[in-house]
């Protein structure tokens, strides 16, 4: 197996590249004895590594260890650009020679000792660049020894080992920080967990991990807190019916609103209310105060008011 994370090997020699733009595809699953970046230039795709799902979008990618199964899928009426390079790591001296590499390189060793099957990540600096550049001079070499394409190709590698060392914390706050803003926009659908997971692009089990290490608990937490602080706004500013918040905050019941609500709060809406509601009174004795010259409309809005209260009506 040709892996990247193999010390002895120190040569690469490419096996495949293209750059294609596509409207509709589907590759089923396979393995091969390559490494692999797939990089989206524009639009979206689905890819799966070991049975694990992620949404690919502009300026991601995903690298894939050499034997690891994956398979691609662009949905039809989604068109999706594509960057792929596919190369072998070996001993065999050929025109890409990364001992230099691999000995002055902090980054690139760092990238290999992780021995990762495959990586989901965004492009945290030029790696989109880098891999124009390598498959540009590919195609001008027809994949012939070149100095150039040794150093083009080094490049790469500096690029892509900058990303995934990277890449556990900043792309798990990207998909966070996605998953979060698909919620706020939501609050009063219903919402479940694979769904939210599936916007994001990544499974919901690791949906899961980054709302359990970044937010201290689980989606459905995060969820009810964000429905409970704007049914607490409409208690405290809004004279809506205790039904009325729990359905446009996105509850089902009164009585699930009630539990939820009393779980977190300690007490019942109701109580909430009374303790915290900043509802203004009627306090002006029936009448209009007018600031400054006043204006002739807001004259005749008192005068009919007063009037009505003469007709018996007696109220505002």
């Amino acid at each position: 197996m040709h892996t990247v994370f193999d010390s002895e090997h120190s040569y690469a020699a490419v096996t495949a590249y293209y750059a294609v733009s596509l409207s509709e595809f589907h590759m089923n699953p396979h393995g091969h004895d390559s490494c692999e970046i797939m990089y989206v230039t524009s639009g979206c795709c689905l890819v799966r590594c070991r049975e694990e799902e992620y949404r690919l979008q502009e300026s991601q990618f995903v690298f894939i260890d050499a034997g690891v199964t994956h398979e691609l899928f662009i949905p039809q009426g989604q068109p999706c650009s594509v960057l792929n390079l596919e190369f072998q790591y070996q001993r065999e001296e050929s025109a890409i020679t990364l001992a230099p590499l691999f000995q002055n390189s902090s980054e690139v060793r760092a990238f290999r000792v992780k021995n990762l099957p495959f990586v989901v990540s965004g492009d945290l600096r030029n790696l989109g660049y880098a891999l124009k550049d390598v498959i540009a001079c590919l195609k001008e070499t027809r994949g012939q020894e070149d100095y150039l394409l040794n150093l083009l190709f080094q490049r790469m590698l500096l690029e892509l080992a900058f990303c995934v060392n990277r890449n556990k914390k900043t792309a798990g706050l990207y998909y966070l920080k996605k998953a979060c803003a698909y919620i706020e926009e939501n609050l009063c659908e219903p919402m479940k967990v694979p769904e939210i997971a599936a916007f994001t692009g990544v499974n919901k089990s690791y949906l899961q991990l980054l709302f359990s290490r970044f937010l201290h608990g689980t989606v459905i937490d995060y969820v009810n807190q964000k429905r409970l602080e704007r049914a607490v706004f409409y208690l405290v500013n809004s004279t809506l019916h205790i039904t009325e918040i729990a359905f446009s905050t996105g509850y089902n019941s009164r009585q699930h609103f009630a539990h939820t609500f009393e779980k977190y709060y300690g007490m019942s809406p109701q109580k909430y209310r009374k303790l915290h509601a900043r509802i203004l009174a009627p306090d002006t004795e029936q009448s209009q105060v007018l600031l400054g010259s006043g204006s002739g409309m807001r004259k005749a809005l008192l005068i009919s008011t007063k009037e009505q209260r003469k007709g018996g009506n007696g109220e505002l």
